[in-house]
């Protein structure tokens, strides 16, 4: 019996899609990479349909629309496209985590710089001004007190005078133990936590935070198994942080396209291999139905 076809979207070909493929090509499975314009044939029917598309496109908006595109021609993909909007909109997870009940920092929306004023005084100072998409704490920005309010807003006002970059979200400053968490998880399951320590306000890895491997407890498993209910089975990274004023764990935000290669030269968990497993599920489900 022919092995159901996987199909593998990227803007190009990075380390984690190099790995991916590797391993379920030496399981004997047909897949390979497809740059965008290699799905024109799926979508307009020239080529067999896959039973399965990876979507692993560089730019969040790029991997939403073929995911988008995909699922309306009838192939599906991990992750789905309504998981990989709400986790580029940081907006949208804070609005889902609430609905939930799913323990994450206050977050306010702000329209305006005059918004952006009035919700950091009724937020509190420290305040984290953030835009609702972007990744690798790029826009970030603390603000300790008013007058760097006032400062930021002046700054942005000189290149937004006309606001087009707004919604910005004003989110409560969650002091943390030195270190966050960075859970990846597979389907519902974290196969792997790590922390990431910086002297920085921010741990971001590209921003030279330090990796170590720590165990996934039942809280940690606890909690991002609940946040995956809530956007639906997938490969995720799931940031978590400790809040030092009242101890709880609460997620940041989730990465619908978590890049892998460099954390687990670090901790030796073969992510890889544990998405492969996941994918060869999806796709033989796929092409049952497909044929069904």
């Amino acid at each position: 019996m022919t092995s159901p076809q996987i199909l593998v979207s990227a803007t190009m070909r990075r380390p984690e899609e190099k790995a991916l493929l590797d391993v379920l090509l030496a399981r004997g499975l047909r897949a390979e990479l497809a740059l965008p314009h290699d799905l024109a044939a799926v979508l307009s029917g020239r080529r067999e349909p896959p039973a399965l598309v990876v979507v692993r496109n560089l730019s969040h908006a790029e991997g939403a629309a073929v995911a988008r595109r995909l699922e309306h021609a009838g192939v599906p993909t991990l992750n789905t496209s309504t998981a990989i909007d709400v986790c580029n909109d940081k907006g949208l997870q804070a609005l889902l985590f609430a609905r939930h009940g799913i323990p994450h920092p206050v977050s306010h929306h702000a329209f305006s710089f005059d918004q952006v004023r009035e919700t950091a005084a009724e937020v509190g100072h420290p305040v984290v001004v953030k835009p609702v998409s972007g990744s690798w704490g790029r826009g970030v920005t603390l603000l300790p007190d008013r007058d760097s309010v006032e400062a930021w807003i002046g700054g942005r006002e000189s290149v937004d005078a006309t606001g087009k970059a707004f919604p910005v979200l004003l989110q409560e400053y969650v002091a943390k133990p030195g270190h966050d968490l960075r859970v990846v998880v597979v389907g519902r399951t974290p196969v792997v936590a790590i922390e990431r320590a910086s002297a920085d306000w921010r741990t971001n890895t590209h921003l030279g935070a330090r990796v170590t491997r720590t165990d996934v407890t039942a809280e940690i498993s606890q909690l991002c198994r609940r946040t995956v209910e809530v956007l639906g089975d997938g490969f995720y990274g799931v940031d978590l942080l400790r809040d030092t004023a009242d101890g709880r764990l609460k997620v940041l935000e989730v990465n619908a396209n978590p890049e892998f290669a460099r954390s687990s030269a670090v901790h030796g968990v073969p992510i890889a291999d544990h998405l492969a497993d996941h994918v060869a599920e999806l796709a033989h489900e796929g092409s049952a139905r497909v044929t069904a």
